[in-house]
């Protein structure tokens, strides 16, 4: 395999700026020039329920019913997971990570800005604190992690790549709690019944407490971060419940030298979910709620930049004969209020040279045209109904439509990027799931997605207009699932191809900062194959393997170019351990090949196969010890080696007349030490 060669200077900046802002934190965050030469299922739970499971989904090339999952356990067990059900889905085939340890992902072929974040139905407008840092939603407050690859269920609209969707636990007429303590943060939930079993009061939070260690040993970084959880549950009748769910998050992250920070990240995030369900033992259920949520972001490329959120919702299911049928609709208002950055004033990382400065003048300017103040509304419904046709056989055919409206004045943003400010979308889907035999399953899946031009995952950053029309992805695949003994085996065949694609990440890398960077449109087309495989090896010990081979390409003005993230090999294998007593251990090897290297650079032409930055090599290490104390407690201590051999990775490539040059991050490696109780 061929690999980029160092090239003397300067190097340029990162792929992108707003998004490295998300990378740049690690236990000691650093960017050089060039790399370093080179179980068994767990035993039963104790009887505390807080040891419940939390189900893993994985959905798009199945159908709804029939869902795969992992347990609690061995999400907590995983190593490099941390803990975290929602960082789970990175185990999975078809998710390919932009870097080591920061949890933003391409999903077969969608950039991070098509990839959508809910809880309960809510978007989570930032997943993960501070980039790579824990989920903002604690793992006690998760029931389950829905990863729908696409085409994604009818009930999810304006998307068109993939959905990570989390259902919170249901109350409980009981006092539980957990609470985990780390190096850097300590956080903790507790439930307690109402009375007369009449519901329940749930608070809980998360904060950063070690961060002033954090900055004594690395007095480079300022970090801070902290979130929030609560929720009342009230049971109005025997199948009727009124509840409300808030939650919200804050992050900060800055370099700091000479006793100047430099912001890198400032934002946050509030929601509040009122909702009313109905739930009969005919099986009829009923959601009705109504959201409020305000999110702010602070720093790169604009001063202050704030949503003011208000949002409406309907799921009705039905079972009807044979099939069960779904009919849902929603509606959101957005205020977007916006604060241009200061021109005259260099505030990022980048200051540190001419081009650098150059590059955040671009950015601003480029920020004041894609983010106008402005009133966005969204409307959409969709019908579903997954049928059975005979035993073992279903369809889950699917329809969506959602129309989007985003007027900007023309003096705000320039007129030949200004959009129409509507349009519509119809989206259909077909999913279905059929038994040939014993254990085995032919699952295919066909639909429609859309959604708004792009960005990144960052709280109120939303561009404004429709400039160039919708995103619309065509997404089908094929799989075979098949039961043999203890193991679980999955292949699935893929192709998402994506019409006026905006991806300021993997589009390409150079050309400026500019405001074309962010709004050019191109055919994306993602093709591969994905392999997993799960069971136990034996009594103590469960293995997981997920493969993908894949080509992501980038086709525009008649050139096709794999993208600036296109990995062709993504591999990994864990081994879980019961070593007896309570003692669990194990350990977790990921493995990728690089990115293009020099698919933009001005100085040579461009290829259809350029050639790749060095493979990227990652072992992740656990070791866990849990007492149990008295009846329904438990307290329990774990060591987490995320990037146990301290491995540094090529994070961007920056060329010229003389060659190419790698720029190298971290290593992002995170060690931790956590000290867990529950009750």
């Amino acid at each position: 395999m061929k690999h980029a060669g160092r090239v003397p200077g300067r190097a340029a900046a990162p792929a992108s700026l707003a998004l490295a802002a998300l990378f740049a934190v690690s236990a000691a965050p650093a960017l050089a020039e060039e790399p370093p030469p080179a179980a068994a299922p767990p035993p039963e739970a104790p009887a505390a329920e807080s040891l419940a499971p939390v189900e893993v989904t994985v959905e798009g090339d199945r159908a709804p019913p029939g869902a795969r999952a992992l347990g609690r356990r061995e999400i907590r067990d995983m190593p490099g997971v941390l803990g975290d059900p929602y960082r789970a889905v990175e185990i999975e085939p078809g998710v390919t990570p932009v870097a080591s340890g920061v949890p933003y992902y391409f999903i077969r072929g969608a950039p991070p800005g098509n990839v959508r974040y809910t809880l309960d139905g809510v978007d989570v407008p930032l997943l993960f604190h501070v980039g790579a840092g824990p989920s903002v939603i604690p793992a006690p407050l998760v029931r389950g992690v829905d990863l729908h690859l696409g085409p994604v269920p009818a009930s999810f609209g304006r998307v068109a790549g993939a959905v990570i969707d989390a259902q919170s636990v249901p109350w409980r007429g009981d006092l539980h709690g957990e609470a985990a303590f780390r190096v850097i943060d300590a956080g903790g939930l507790v439930e307690a019944p109402l009375p007369d079993g009449a519901g329940s009061v749930l608070v809980g939070g998360h904060y950063a407490l070690g961060a002033e260690i954090l900055s004594a040993a690395v007095p480079q970084v300022d970090l801070r971060y902290g979130d929030y959880q609560g929720r009342v549950a009230v049971r109005t009748s025997a199948t009727e419940t009124l509840s409300a769910l808030a939650f919200g998050s804050y992050d900060y992250l800055a370099t700091v030298e000479d006793d100047e920070a430099e912001v890198l990240m400032d934002s946050d995030f509030h929601r509040l979910d009122v909702r009313y369900d109905v739930e009969r033992a005919s099986g009829t259920k009923l959601r009705t709620a109504v959201t409020l949520g305000r999110d702010e972001s602070r720093g790169v490329g604009v001063r202050r930049a704030r949503d003011l959120r208000l949002g409406a919702r309907f799921l009705w299911s039905e079972p009807l004969g044979g099939a069960l049928l779904r009919v849902g609709g929603d509606a959101t208002l957005d205020d977007y209020d916006v604060t241009p950055g200061r021109l005259e004033q260099c505030t990022t990382f980048l200051c540190d040279s001419g081009v650098a400065s150059s590059t955040e003048r671009q950015l601003t300017e480029a920020f004041a045209v894609l983010f106008p103040d402005r009133v966005d509304l969204a409307l959409g419904g969709f019908v579903d109904a997954t049928i059975a046709l005979a035993p073992g056989a279903t369809i889950t055919p699917g329809l969506r439509v959602d129309a989007f409206f985003s007027p900007v004045p023309t003096s705000e943003l320039e007129p030949r990027l200004r959009g129409d400010g509507a349009a519509v979308a119809v989206d259909p889907r077909l999913t279905g799931r059929f038994e040939v035999g014993p254990g085995l399953r032919l699952v295919p899946a066909v639909g429609m997605g859309s959604q708004l031009p792009g960005f990144a995952p960052v709280p109120a950053m939303q561009i404004g207009g429709i400039p160039g029309g919708l995103q619309r992805a065509l997404q089908h695949s094929f799989g075979l699932e098949a039961s043999v003994g203890p193991f679980e085996l999955r292949s699935t065949g893929f192709r998402a191809v994506t019409f006026e694609l905006t991806d300021a990440i993997g589009g390409e890398r150079g050309g400026g900062f500019g405001v074309s960077r962010f709004l050019d449109r191109s055919l994306g087309e993602a093709v591969g194959l994905e392999l997993a495989a799960r069971g136990a090896l034996t009594s103590n010990i469960f293995v997981l393997g997920a493969y993908t081979i894949s080509r992501t390409t980038r086709t525009r003005d008649g050139v096709t170019l794999p993208s600036a993230y296109d990995r062709t090999h993504v591999a990994q294998a864990a081994l879980l351990f019961e070593l007896g007593n309570g003692w669990r251990a194990g350990v977790r090897q990921l493995f990728y090949t690089g990115f293009p290297a020099e698919e933009v650079s001005p100085y040579r032409e461009r290829v259809s196969d350029p050639e790749r930055v060095k493979p990227f090599y990652r072992l992740d290490l656990r070791l866990a010890k849990r007492w149990v104390i008295g009846e329904g407690s438990w307290l329990g201590l774990a060591a987490d080696f995320q990037n146990a051999l301290l491995a540094r990775e090529i994070f961007d490539v920056t060329c010229d007349e003389r060659g190419c040059a790698p720029r190298v991050i971290g290593p992002i490696t995170i060690p931790t030490l956590a000290l867990e109780a529950g009750f």
